[in-house]
């Protein structure tokens, strides 16, 4: 049984990449609404990435990706998504 998914997608020229544990992952794939918040660093500065999934953000969208600011860094599906069972 896999422990670990890493989901990434690119926001502007790079990657970012949320840890979720299998059950999340179900939850997920089964259409339950989940956020997931990560730090990360950009030109120097700290920026808060959250994850939405399956949320009501963006119509027809089941993965979108904000930034601090209330910035979207990504709008699409989860199926576009680069994952990584471990």
């Amino acid at each position: 049984m896999k422990n670990s998914i890493f989901l990434s997608v690119e926001v502007g020229y790079d990657i970012r990449t949320t840890e979720l544990t299998a059950d999340e992952w179900g939850d997920v794939q089964n259409g339950v609404e989940l956020h997931k918040s990560v730090l990360d660093w950009y030109e120097g500065e700290e920026f808060t990435y959250e994850f939405h999934f399956n949320s009501s953000m963006e119509q027809g969208s089941t993965l979108v990706v904000t930034y601090d600011d209330c910035g979207v860094g990504f709008i699409g599906n989860i199926s576009e998504a680069f994952i990584e069972e471990l």
